[in-house]
């Protein structure tokens, strides 16, 4: 992952250089969110100095991207390029791969009496596992949406697998780790079979096969 200033606007936001303006309006109200202070990420390996750095850049970038003028003038600048490194920003990465166990620490008092953890051996935490496990326990999504401060539409999109729907796969992995949490899950197990269901869906279909003709 690169360092946040090498990255470019588009890197920021994580939006394609062909991304339409409500989808540049989109990914900053994630990024937004998730750099919010009451927000997991703000819990998570980034120093307090840090998050104030990617806020700051995650501004600077849509004040570039929402402007038609500003964009374009951004544009025919990097030239296809990678900017140069701008000074006074903290050399951090944006690497939102877990959330860290000082994330769900910060949450315990109130997910303690969800931790009825229960031995899960086949180990198929879909959608569907998801859901049955929050159901039998009857918390509600939008408590878990309340204590994570995750948009509950996100919440119902994980437990539906309606993957288009989602953001990227980085923010992804912290949602479901929190919402593990939540119902009394291992989030250690949980995680990476999810996010393997997900990327799995998101991966291009490969070239479609030649048939093979019979010579004559």
């Amino acid at each position: 992952m690169k360092p946040l200033s090498e990255m470019t606007h588009y890197e920021v936001l994580e939006v394609e250089p062909e991304a339409s303006a409500s989808d540049v309006e989109r990914a900053y109200r994630i990024a937004s969110a998730t750099y919010s202070d009451d927000s997991l990420a703000t819990y998570s390996l980034y120093e307090e100095s840090e998050v104030e750095a990617i806020r700051e850049r995650i501004e600077q970038a849509y004040q570039v991207l929402a402007s038609n003028e500003a964009r374009v003038d951004y544009d025919v600048g990097i030239g296809g390029t990678e900017p140069a490194s701008e000074p006074g920003l903290v050399e951090i990465e944006l690497d939102f791969e877990t959330v860290s166990d000082v994330a769900l620490a910060n949450a315990a008092t109130e997910i303690d009496e969800f931790t009825d953890l229960e031995d899960l051996n086949d180990g198929s935490f879909d959608g569907a596992r998801l859901r049955r496990t929050r159901l039998s326990r009857g918390i509600d999504i939008g408590k878990i949406a309340q204590i994570t401060k995750i948009n509950p539409t996100y919440l119902e999109c994980i437990e539906e697998e309606r993957f288009d729907e989602l953001p990227a796969d980085v923010y992804v992995r912290g949602f479901v780790v929190a919402y593990a949490g939540c119902v009394g899950l291992d989030p250690d197990r949980v995680a990476p079979v999810y996010m393997d269901r997900l990327r799995s869906s998101r991966r291009p279909a490969g070239p479609p096969g030649r048939a093979r003709g019979r010579r004559r």
